[in-house]
């Protein structure tokens, strides 16, 4: 793969040769960063909702953009009709706006409360053991020692990161294609005809956002009580329903990321469910007695012990996968670069005779106002001995000498996987999470074990993909013409701020949460299945694998071979440009609703359904649309959590419970019940 390879494109600079370049405070603006607290809480609650109820989240890169974009431009507009003197809204401001609100989400994302803090959690370590350790038990975590943890592992990210922004940017011309798509973006909204389709993107987006909000309202009048409501539809039946867990649950939020999510992830998904639910748990409920001897649905000596390790198997798998062929890849083209004697502006300047007119001025911004090298150098040895000391006040099992050894390897981690993101979008931090969680888990073997392993994770995991984030973003910074001292501005907000809405979105979720189904527990509204995975791997590698039932190991190893053989075929048919690869999920989205159940599959395969007969009746009105539509659907549904969270508080619970029971004798004894009560307990 050529590295050095940009999408061949006009002259973007000399279109704004006539605006003056603004300065630093006219790029990080106090209007932007009051409108990037209301658009990080929004995004933040909307990403950490879906990820703690199905698992997986799709990139809500481009609705931000557009809402970035139309919020400081109805705000300038606001203000002029009230004859009150504002300054121009510039793409640079645009910029600091949108990296506030990116890195707030992916704090949300790395910060770990839908997998590895909740996987600390009794109602996780119960729903694997019957009798887990108390050592390997946090019910919770403060939430100034959590706003605190969040703090300190963005800072070491961002000083991770700059170190190689030259390298990875100027040196060896990286693309970085979210970085580069979302510049393209900008640099075309702030021209007239990009603001035209920008407002019409944001009016698509307010329509389905009404809607869907609406409809959740409404949704929660008929849920007042356990499995009660739309949520809990059996449009498969009652059998499948109540066995398989086969049902529609009319989430707009599922809709609207299944046309975000590709075709064939969600695809992946209803095949992962069909697989697991509908055949492979079928089969080993059939050899209880035989394989396994107990009934309870959390120890790993059960059926549990199947479905959690057979999931772990297939993510891991793939993920190593992943990492390896990254890694390769970075190698090879590394090698090349060196090879090429190509390090820096000059010598690039040297090869490449003919750098366009873009090129120069995008250089002379970026490097001209570059931060020195010693200012990150400091600042990552600083932060990496703060916390040192203060992650082991936080999670007391691990010791000051693993954070040691962790924050001396981070950086060739962090090289590797920013590389890797550089060449293929593609980032691998989880797989070095979990690599690190499983060999700390093994290194200290004793009881809080788990804990250390899941708090060496969630240090990996945060830094590297808020770093490999921060990469993209610095690089959507320099195709603008941004300065990188205003991007760092934006990635140190963004952190801060994140510090403090995730936390409180938590508390919100927690008062959200049923008393009887809290966070994490297999029957809550948060399961966050990706928390057992986590919690899982910690297992392992402090107790080995004696514990898991018959067969369990065999069926582990084909499902080994059978990812590892997936995805060497996916591997192929894209090298070879085979048309099959396009029909190949990834292992992880098939892993999933292993863990998950099959429920939220349906509704994401409805998202790509309607996004395909949408295509097909008229695919440049999708092509435009179709992502203002999913971001309208998804914070719609995705924001009724605050009110309804706020009820909750109040002791306002929904007036009707809405359930559905086979015909016949079942109806008869409901009826019978009811009319005990009188008028107002059948209402």
């Amino acid at each position: 793969m050529d590295s050095t390879t940009e999408e061949a494109s006009p002259c973007v600079e000399r279109g704004f040769d006539g605006l003056p370049y603004p300065g630093f405070w006219e790029q990080v603006t106090l209007r932007s960063m009051a409108i990037a607290v209301v658009l990080a809480a929004v995004f933040s609650l909307v990403t950490l909702r879906i990820y703690m109820t199905v698992g997986v989240v799709g990139a809500l890169n481009m609705p931000t953009n557009v809402l970035s974009f139309f919020s400081v431009k109805s705000l300038v507009s606001l203000q002029r009709r009230y004859g009150i003197s504002a300054a121009p809204f510039t793409r640079q401001e645009n910029i600091f706006l949108q990296t506030c609100v990116i890195t707030c989400v992916n704090t949300a994302i790395s910060g770990g409360l839908p997998n590895y803090i909740t996987a600390m959690n009794a109602q996780v370590a119960t729903s694997l053991r019957d009798d887990p350790d108390k050592e390997d038990i946090i019910d919770r975590i403060p939430t100034g020692k959590y706003a605190l943890f969040l703090l300190l592992t963005g800072l070491v990210a961002i000083t991770l990161m700059l170190p190689l922004a030259q390298v990875m940017i100027v040196d060896y011309r990286l693309l970085f294609p979210t970085g580069s798509v979302v510049a393209h973006l900008i640099n075309s909204f702030h021209t007239p005809q990009g603001a035209y389709a920008a407002k019409l993107q944001v009016a698509a987006i307010f329509k389905t956002f009404l809607g869907s909000f609406s409809w959740s309202m409404f949704q929660w009048f008929f849920a007042g009580g356990n499995n009660c409501g739309f949520q809990s539809f059996p449009i498969f039946g009652l059998e499948l329903y109540k066995r398989n867990r086969f049902y529609f649950d009319f989430s707009a939020s599922f809709v609207g990321l299944g046309m975000i999510v590709p075709h064939v992830v969600n695809f992946g998904l209803l095949f992962g469910a069909i697989t697991s639910w509908g055949l492979l748990y079928p089969f080993l409920q059939s050899k209880r007695g035989q394989w396994y001897h107990t009934d309870s649905r959390t120890s790993l000596s059960g059926m549990n012990g199947y479905k959690i390790f057979i999931a772990v198997t297939m993510i891991i798998t793939e993920g190593m996968f992943n990492f390896i062929k990254l890694l390769t890849v970075s190698s090879i083209d590394l090698y090349k670069k060196r090879q090429q004697n190509d390090s820096g502006k000059i010598k690039y300047m040297l090869t490449s005779p003919s750098l366009s007119y873009d090129d120069r001025r995008r250089l002379d911004v970026f490097l001209g106002q570059r931060i020195p090298l010693h200012v990150p150098v400091a600042g990552y040895i600083g932060c990496a001995i703060v916390c040192s000391v203060v992650i082991p006040w936080i999670f007391q099992h691990i010791k000051l000498y693993h954070m040691a050894l962790l924050f001396t390897i981070l950086p060739v981690f962090t090289f590797c996987n920013t590389y890797g993101t550089g060449l293929t979008d593609w980032s691998v931090a989880q797989s070095y999470g979990r690599f690190i969680q499983f060999v700390i888990a093994a290194w200290v073997a004793v009881p809080g074990a788990v804990i250390a392993s899941l708090a060496a994770c969630g240090v990996s995991v945060a830094a590297l993909n808020v770093s490999s984030q921060a990469m993209q973003d610095l690089k959507t910074g320099y195709m603008t013409s941004t300065s990188p001292r205003a991007v760092v501005a934006g990635h140190i907000y963004g952190v801060l701020i994140g510090s403090v809405i995730i936390p409180s979105i938590f508390l919100a979720f927690e008062a959200n949460a049923k008393s009887t189904a809290p966070i994490g527990s297999k029957d809550s509204e948060y399961s966050c299945p990706s928390a057992a995975v986590y919690r899982a791997i910690g297992l392992l590698g402090k107790r080995g694998v004696k514990e898991l039932p018959d067969h369990c190991i065999t069926l582990c190893l084909v499902t080994f071979f059978m990812t590892l053989a997936i995805e060497t075929i996916r591997l192929v048919s894209q090298r070879r440009n085979w048309k099959l690869h396009s029909f190949i999920p990834c292992m992880i989205a098939i892993a999933l609703p292993f863990l998950a159940g099959p429920y939220f599959t349906i509704d994401m395969c409805l998202g790509s359904v309607l996004l395909i007969i949408w295509n097909k009746r008229n695919r440049p009105h999708a092509e435009l649309l179709s992502s203002a539509v999913a971001a309208g659907l998804i914070c719609g549904d995705g924001l009724w959590v605050l009110p309804s969270s706020v009820l909750s508080i109040f002791n306002v619970h929904p007036p009707i419970c809405m359930k559905f029971l086979s015909s016949g004798k079942q109806v008869d004894i409901a009826d019978s019940f009811l009319n005990t009560l009188g008028p107002h307990g059948r209402t």
